[in-house]
């Protein structure tokens, strides 16, 4: 009789240990394949999250270096120069830039959006400080851009483009975008031409003649503080292309730009060759890949994959210790039936190869079955864990423009899908079924290594 067949007579005659084995390397695999598919999974989110987070890099001012510079008695601060900005456009990750820039101008004789009458304005001054106060406060704000639509308002849906063309980089010079109120108060349309004064802190600005290719409708709230002032109004804004807004005044500059790569996995190594263009002194300025919020999304996946590498490595040592104790109190019951095979003339090899065969067809039964209810089982629990790790987080902050924190509106991750695929279960199988061999020889060959008279000898 083969020893394959005597395997199986001896996993069904012996029901109650066939059934301790099977729930034992249930729970096993169980465990094993749950960790594994933990781990490919959280791997999988992390690529999600920053996804999510999208493949922006912002090229911001650092305001930390700003107040250092300050109190260090710095008085200028040297601008960021559109020849370090189209050094990092032209890095190979980069799909297309968005570059903006802000200042003010005067009235030029163009009709403004007057600030709210209820507004109460006695408690501050509508004067600049620094500037001659017989000078004219600036009311209107020049936003210049190369790529309207991708801008802050545009993005928020806070505006929209109602009429004419939008600004991109094929945009011609001295064009304006401006909005449907101001186009209304200075009696405006598409293709008139209108006169506006940049304001300068230094009293040389220049006046710029632009042509309305486009108007917008805002639809933003401001506070009430900025309600008080007329250049805060949303209706005095107004966009135009970038190069003729860097001849506005000394102050038109780039106030920050937007890098959008091919590919959101592609963060961190154009970071690191961004950096490489940056200037190496008076930098004020530094890049922001939003590194701190997508550590804070993945934070509950990197707690719950490092959990699922301990849970494998306490599973292998406890599981291991188990498995060799019950194979050899198994054993130890079966000298009588291992003696007489060998003084009937049954190899020692073969003697093993049957137990380490019955242990292995249990195994294969157990490990199909855990394949079949992991899934189900893991995803709750991950869940479930995934989501406590996610509230003792608490909610994503990042800096707004100014340095102050703001919650953000992404969340730390809270749901995972648990995914068992080829690699999982190649995994599992090979260290589950590595150790049920591993403590299913060693008892056997200690069995077999004994005389047959010894075992007949020894009390059952």
């Amino acid at each position: 009789m083969s020893f394959f067949k005597r395997a199986l007579i001896s996993i069904w005659q012996r029901k109650g240990r066939t059934f301790l084995f099977l729930s034992l390397f249930l729970v096993v695999f169980l465990l094993i394949l749950s960790g594994f598919a933990i781990q490919q999974s959280a791997e999988k989110s992390k690529v999600d999250a920053r996804k999510q987070l999208g493949a922006e890099v912002r090229l911001k001012r650092d305001n930390d270096k700003i107040k250092e510079a300050i109190l260090s008695g710095k008085s200028t601060l040297k601008p960021l120069s559109k020849e370090t900005v189209n050094q990092i456009s032209n890095l190979p990750q980069v799909k297309s830039t968005l570059i903006t820039g802000e200042t003010s101008a005067a009235k030029s004789g163009l009709k403004s959006v007057e600030p709210d009458e209820n507004a109460e304005t006695d408690s501050m001054s509508p004067s600049m400080p620094g500037v001659d106060p017989n000078r004219e406060v600036p009311a209107f704000k020049l936003f210049g851009t190369n790529d309207l639509l991708k801008t802050v308002d545009f993005k928020n849906r806070d505006a929209k483009l109602i009429e004419g063309e939008t600004i991109t980089d094929k945009t011609p010079a001295n064009s304006a975008v401006v909005e449907e109120t101001f186009a209304k108060n200075n009696q405006l349309k598409l293709g008139d031409i209108f006169k506006i004064k940049g304001f300068s802190l230094d009293g040389e600005e220049k006046e710029q003649q632009y042509k309305v290719i486009g108007i917008y409708k805002s639809e933003k709230e401001v506070s009430a503080l900025e309600r008080m002032y007329e250049m805060a109004q949303p209706e005095n804004k107004i966009y135009v292309d970038f190069n003729t807004f860097l001849k506005t005044s000394e102050q038109a500059s780039i106030g920050d730009a937007t890098f959008y790569l091919k590919d959101p996995l592609q963060v961190d190594g154009f970071v690191k060759e961004a950096e490489t263009k940056m200037p190496t002194e008076n930098n004020f300025f530094k890049l922001d890949a939003y590194t701190d919020q997508y550590e804070q999304m993945i934070g509950p996946l990197e707690k719950m994959a490092g959990f699922s590498s301990i849970m494998i490595k306490v599973i292998v040592v406890a599981g291991g210790l188990i498995l060799t104790f019950l194979s050899l109190l198994s054993i130890r019951d079966r000298k009588k039936e291992v003696g007489i095979l060998l003084s009937l003339g049954e190899t020692k090899v073969r003697v093993i190869l049957q137990l380490v065969a019955e242990i292995l067809l249990i195994g294969i039964i157990s490990f199909g079955l855990s394949i079949a209810i992991v899934e189900t089982s893991g995803q709750s629990i991950s869940n479930m864990m995934l989501s406590k790790q996610a509230q003792d987080a608490g909610p994503i902050t990042q800096e707004d423009e100014y340095g102050q924190e703001e919650t953000a509106t992404i969340k730390p991750v809270d749901k995972m899908k648990l995914e068992v695929n080829k690699t999982v279960v190649s995994q599992a199988a090979s260290l589950g079924f590595l150790l049920i061999i591993i403590t299913t020889l060693v008892p056997s060959i200690i069995i077999a290594r004994t005389d047959p008279k010894d075992l007949f000898a020894q009390k059952e």
